[in-house]
């Protein structure tokens, strides 16, 4: 089945990241893109469809030579132009010095703040709107995808568009089916007639009456050179009923099997013109086809993104409840020390933070609720309907290992694999085809007519196809017909606009590829700032916990707790909660934008094995 859609398909046991990170997916890419790219892009392009665009009758004038050159020097150009280099090289970040200076004491800051925890049951997350204990299931990042491509309700519409467009390819292709006819008549007469006089006696009668019954059946068969063919046989039973004249014979049967055949000459000629609107509906259908692609492209990357967005949601949380926890021991502390040496304005101050971590808290819950609505809304699974109020606990969590891809590499993947270009090479195919059809338009009508009939009559129906047999009554008739408007300015006006219109679908093309190329370039950059931040705030994190270590060795030794270092204290958490944040967003933005790029190469699906079961495009050659 041409086009034909099945059920995506998830390999087994693919886990979403292994122990290298996002590593074997760059060689999955290395893989997808080396030896191959240029080659399947002039493939698609310029040798492939260029001669389906080009399938035109004898009498054509315009060629393809132009249209050919355009494609090529689009594609050629990315080729040329792309900045070479030694291939995929890996995003790069500065070293973490801190990292490496507080090497002893790592563990320790670490063990300052939460530790980051996956899968359910690891946050207090309150009663849901329910009023119950709240429930969560564990979802692996491979699962959400893979249900995300079965369930996503956007996925299914755009599954049903191949099917759709494939019922249109068939619509487009009946014009050339066969019709069978037949007719059935009955004619009556009983009229005045006159009546010859000669030298006064006159002949006949004043009355013509008459009965007659006709049958006929055929076949007409469009043919794609734009004629049409047809057989057919009809059988006349005619009873006389004119008073004073007599029919031999009477009943009468005349039957006829009759042939006859059509064809345009000029306009409308040629299988090229008359399938026109079949290649049309093809290239719908492969559009639909690419965009069903487009759209689980963009799902992949939205269920990946929304995924490390809750994941950073139950971190941000975590971190604020730690925060809490940690503020109430400096808030008892102050209240324990009110006879002594607290002011109550200091008090008053630590309580007002303790209060203010709480309301984060609140706040932080709802993030992690609409997190887990979000992705519950992507994947759709039966199994975790958003209706219900269970949430989402992510069991994956970033990593930051980099990911190989080169510039050059990555514009002439996405050239070959993005849905946007061949889409765009389809629309340049209409409005070549549309050109075609408007160029034939512009010749002049010369339509040939040709018609044999073979009768035979008798006073039955089979004694007069017997007689029919014998082949002594033929008629015959060859015409034929020429028509041409004068000026044929409606033709030429028609001819005109589609050729700027193929004109306007070959710079669309070249803007395709230019945008595409703008969007692996922004990918790739978006993977090397979000690399470089993990380092920056890494660093910031250790820097804040390594102060507030400092600050706890320091509180150990003092003999005493003054309110303005307890206040200290404070500040130093913070520090620490909001670094630890600012890692995990950075970590989580990179995460996301190793999934734009691979949604900006096209491979999105490719690097999450995920094969939808249609058919490539393949031009058809005439």
């Amino acid at each position: 089945m041409r086009g034909a859609l099945g059920k995506p398909s998830l390999t087994p046991g693919t886990p979403a990241r292994d122990s290298e990170g996002a590593e074997p997916r760059a060689a999955r890419l290395r893989r997808f893109a080396a030896g191959r790219v240029l080659r399947a892009a002039l493939t698609l392009s310029a040798a492939a469809l260029v001669p389906a665009i080009g399938c035109q009758s004898p009498i054509q004038k315009d060629s393809t030579a132009e249209l050919r050159r355009s494609v090529e020097a689009a594609i050629r150009q990315q080729w040329d132009e792309a900045p070479g280099g030694d291939g995929l090289v890996p995003v790069r970040r500065d070293p973490v010095s801190l990292e490496e200076e507080l090497r002893p004491r790592l563990a320790e800051i670490a063990a300052l703040g939460p530790p980051a925890a996956s899968g359910a049951g690891t946050l207090d997350l309150g009663p849901d709107l329910l009023g119950k204990a709240q429930s969560e299931v564990g979802v692996s990042l491979q699962a959400a995808i893979a249900s995300a491509v079965r369930n996503n309700l956007l996925a299914q519409q755009a599954r049903l568009g191949p099917a759709i467009s494939e019922a249109e390819v068939e619509a487009a292709a009946a014009v050339f089916d066969a019709v069978l006819f037949a007719n059935v008549a009955l004619a009556v007469q009983d009229q005045p007639t006159p009546v010859p006089v000669i030298n006064g006696i006159p002949l006949g009668t004043g009355v013509s009456a008459n009965r007659s019954w006709v049958f006929e059946t055929g076949i007409t068969k469009p043919l794609e050179s734009g004629g049409a063919l047809t057989v057919s046989t009809d059988a006349t039973r005619s009873r006389n009923r004119t008073p004073g004249l007599e029919l031999l014979p009477d009943p009468a049967w005349t039957n006829a099997v009759r042939l006859g055949f059509s064809q345009p000459l000029l306009r409308g000629f040629g299988s090229d013109v008359n399938t026109a609107s079949i290649r049309l509906a093809r290239n719908a259908e492969r559009a639909t086809v690419q965009d069903l692609r487009a759209t689980m492209l963009a799902l992949v990357f939205e269920v990946e993104r929304a995924y490390w967005n809750l994941v950073v949601a139950r971190e941000e949380l975590r971190i604020r409840m730690w925060l809490l926890q940690v503020g109430e021991q400096v808030r008892d502390v102050l209240e324990r020390r009110r006879d002594f040496d607290t002011r109550q304005s200091q008090y008053s101050d630590a309580v007002a933070t303790v209060e203010q971590r709480k309301a984060g808290i609140v706040r932080a819950r709802r993030l992690v609720r609409q997190a887990s609505d979000r992705l519950k809304t992507l994947i759709n699974d039966p199994a975790i309907l958003l209706e219900s109020e269970v949430l989402v606990a992510p069991l994956d969590f970033m990593v930051d290992s980099p990911v190989n891809l080169g510039l050059r590499e990555g514009i002439l993947t996405a050239v070959q694999s993005r849905p946007e270009i061949v889409k765009s090479l389809l629309r340049v195919d209409d409005a070549s085809i549309v050109q075609l059809v408007a160029d034939n338009s512009r010749l002049p009508t010369l339509d040939l007519t040709a018609r044999a009939a073979w009768f035979g009559l008798s006073d039955t129906g089979g004694d007069a196809y017997s007689e029919l047999g014998e082949g002594n009554s033929i008629d015959y008739f060859l015409g034929a017909n020429f028509t041409q408007p004068i000026g044929n300015r409606q033709a030429e006006a028609t001819y005109r606009a589609a050729r700027l219109a193929r004109s306007s679908a070959i710079i669309g093309f070249r803007r395709a590829v230019q945008d595409v190329t703008f969007e692996v370039k922004e990918a790739l950059r978006d993977c090397q700032t979000n690399f470089e931040l993990i380092s920056a705030t890494r660093s910031t994190r250790l820097a804040a916990g390594e102060n507030l270590r400092a600050l706890l060795v320091e509180e150990e030794t003092l003999a005493s707790l003054t309110p303005e270092f307890l206040n200290l204290k404070f500040q130093r958490q913070d520090r620490l909660a909001i670094a630890q944040l600012d890692e995990y967003q950075a970590m989580a933005a990179y995460n996301s934008s190793v999934a734009g790029l691979y949604a900006a190469l096209g491979t999105g699906l490719e690097m999450n094995r995920i094969e939808l079961d249609v058919e490539r495009y393949t031009p058809e050659r005439p």
